[in-house]
């Protein structure tokens, strides 16, 4: 149903943001890792599952040098601003933890413990020293973090509100900080050889309800790549005297780059609708149900563009 090109991977890559479509919407897109630098290092092979509920990535690294080489790998989160998740209904895995999507890598079999680093944003301004300075913890959406923000003295609260880092509703104060997360690690790639990494975590999902007007929106039909027979079926859902239905909205933010060596040789997605009888629409050519659930893009030599949103529209009974 549904597809064209729209999806952009940069090699180990990506860049993660949050992101809102229209003032219902409300969801937060992550990518994959990023390696900051990688000039003798080759994409094989990429396998992407995404479902509501989990993102997972295989990647085969090769090294064409023929010494080793030391890299510095990132992933970052996507950027918490405390809004979109005060006002959007968005599924988080553990929003009182720093992992707070359930950020996972292996390499070669074994587990990697990455570093965090922490860096606290108003605007385009880090203020990530005047937030410890006040004694403030970095993750605006912690419990603890609003708590402190409460109990600061009137001066200090003064000054991190003239810093836009600190808001006042009535008596309340609260979090205004952007906060930008990157795990990082060394990898060393071994001269000539195949480097397997693999990464889960689980994606911040955007439910909202789905009013059947929105198919004349041609932004939400060209955002989703809603073709007519999509459309019929998701029309139909909203009949019997209810004009709505739930959906949940995935994104895969990715940035185009040429930080590794040719186009990714063998990349293969498969998007889980988790239901049989949800509705599912993404912009990709050539996908082929290969499950009841499941649909798959294969292709080789593959050099992607853009983002990937996908839709799930889930069946009225079992809303």
């Amino acid at each position: 149903a549904m597809f064209r090109p729209a999806i952009s991977f940069v090699l180990f890559v990506s860049l993660a943001t949050g992101a809102a479509a229209n003032d219902s919407i409300a969801t937060v897109g992550a990518g994959g890792l990023e390696l900051v630098h990688a000039d003798t290092i080759h994409m094989s092979e990429e396998r992407l599952f995404i479902s509501t509920g989990k993102v997972a990535v295989d990647y085969v690294f090769y090294n064409q040098s023929d010494v080793a080489k030391t890299y510095l790998v990132a992933f970052p989160m996507p950027l918490i601003e405390p809004s979109t998740y005060y006002e959007g209904d968005i599924a988080l895995a553990d929003r009182e933890a720093d992992n707070f999507l359930n950020f996972k890598t292996i390499v070669d079999g074994q587990p990697v413990m990455p570093d965090l680093e922490l860096r606290a944003f108003s605007g385009p301004v880090d203020i990530t020293d005047q937030l410890k300075a006040a004694g403030l913890p970095l993750n605006p959406l912690q419990q603890k973090t609003t708590q402190a923000v409460s109990a600061l003295s009137a001066d200090a609260a003064r000054t991190l509100e003239e810093l836009g880092a600190i808001g006042q509703d009535g008596d309340a104060r609260y979090p205004r900080w952007t906060l930008k997360a990157t795990y990082y690690w060394l990898q060393v790639f071994p001269p000539q050889q195949e480097l397997k990494v693999s990464h889960s975590y689980e994606p911040g999902t955007g439910t909202w309800f789905y009013y059947s007007g929105m198919l004349d929106d041609d932004q939400v039909v060209h955002q989703y790549c809603i073709d007519n027979g999509t459309a019929a079926a998701m029309r139909r859902g909203t009949k019997d005297g209810r004009d709505m239905v739930l959906a949940h909205e995935v994104r895969y933010v990715l940035s185009t780059g040429s930080n590794w060596q040719g186009p990714i040789s063998d990349f293969r997605l498969v998007v889980d609708k988790g239901d049989p009888d949800a509705i599912v629409s993404f912009c990709m050519d050539g996908v082929k149900k290969i499950s009841p659930t499941q649909f798959e893009v294969s292709r080789t030599d593959f050099i992607p563009t853009g983002d990937l949103s996908i839709l799930v529209v889930m069946p009225m009974a079992k809303e």
